[in-house]
């Protein structure tokens, strides 16, 4: 188990809580790399006889050392922004396994999507898919 407590002393992967917060500014942010590359691994298996794209949603947890150990996995992203897309990208996430989902993708955000060449871009509605042949054609 990645938290369990020692004595009156809660710890995260052998790790004391209490010396994390003596050497950080509280309140932190505090992840297991066990728990989630377990995770990961257990739910990749599950569909391991079809080999499936997993992708994390980077609105979920947009940390970038996250992203970063989860594409190190293998893992692919779901983004639904440029944000979340250039976050997923500075994670060294490979863009044929980024997922661009989400309503409303203003057409700089389809531009970006585009030219980084994402694996796949989700149209949401009749006029999304209008200006991405649009914006197609014109670069």
């Amino acid at each position: 188990m990645s938290l369990n407590y020692k004595g009156q002393n809660l710890f995260i992967d052998n790790t004391s809580i209490k010396s994390i917060a003596n050497k950080n500014i509280t309140p932190f942010y505090v992840y297991s790399y066990k728990k989630i590359k377990d995770n990961f691994e257990t739910f990749s298996n599950y569909f391991k006889k079809v080999s499936p794209l997993v992708c994390f949603s980077v609105k979920s947890n947009s940390n970038v050392s996250i992203l970063t150990e989860l594409g190190k996995l293998g893992s692919g992203a779901d983004v639904v922004s440029e944000g979340e897309l250039l976050k997923a990208l500075k994670a060294k996430i490979n863009p044929k396994k980024i997922v661009f989902s989400g309503v409303g993708k203003t057409d700089s955000e389809l531009r970006l999507a585009i030219k980084k060449k994402v694996l796949l871009i989700n149209v949401e509605s009749e006029s999304e898919a209008i200006n991405k042949q649009n914006i197609k054609k014109n670069e």
